[in-house]
């Protein structure tokens, strides 16, 4: 066997096998994000209770939803007399409360949300 030959096995011999690695390693890669995004999914699950929900989203601000960074919700039922009203601020936002887009908080969350803050109780202030 002539040179040339043999060097065009051993270029195609080197290429094969540095093609699989980069092969194997991008479906390795792939697969691992295929994982992240399936956990992440079942993060998102609309399986929680408006009191999950709240402590996932809100309580931070609003810590036993009395004031904190955010106000106190004790008048929450005179600021937004309607559901639909308080599921548009919600989802919104204003000023330093971020918006709770439907990535954030489904429909379904954002439902179970309203239900428990709307059956909240407040100490009466003397």
């Amino acid at each position: 066997m002539s040179r040339i030959p043999k060097m065009i096995a051993l270029v195609v011999l080197v290429v094969a096998t540095t093609c699989g690695c980069a092969m194997s390693e991008e479906m390795r890669r792939i697969n691992q994000m295929k994982e992240i995004n399936q956990r992440r999914d079942l993060q998102m699950t609309t399986d929680l209770s408006g009191q999950q929900v709240f402590v996932r989203s809100c309580n931070s601000c609003h810590p036993g939803a009395k004031q904190g960074m955010g106000p106190a919700l004790d008048k929450l039922g005179e600021h937004f007399p309607s559901d639909e009203k308080l599921k548009k601020f919600i989802r919104q936002g204003v000023g330093s409360m971020p918006p709770q887009p439907k990535d954030a908080l489904d429909d379904q969350e954002l439902e179970n949300l309203v239900v428990y803050l709307r059956a909240l109780k407040f100490e009466e202030k003397k």
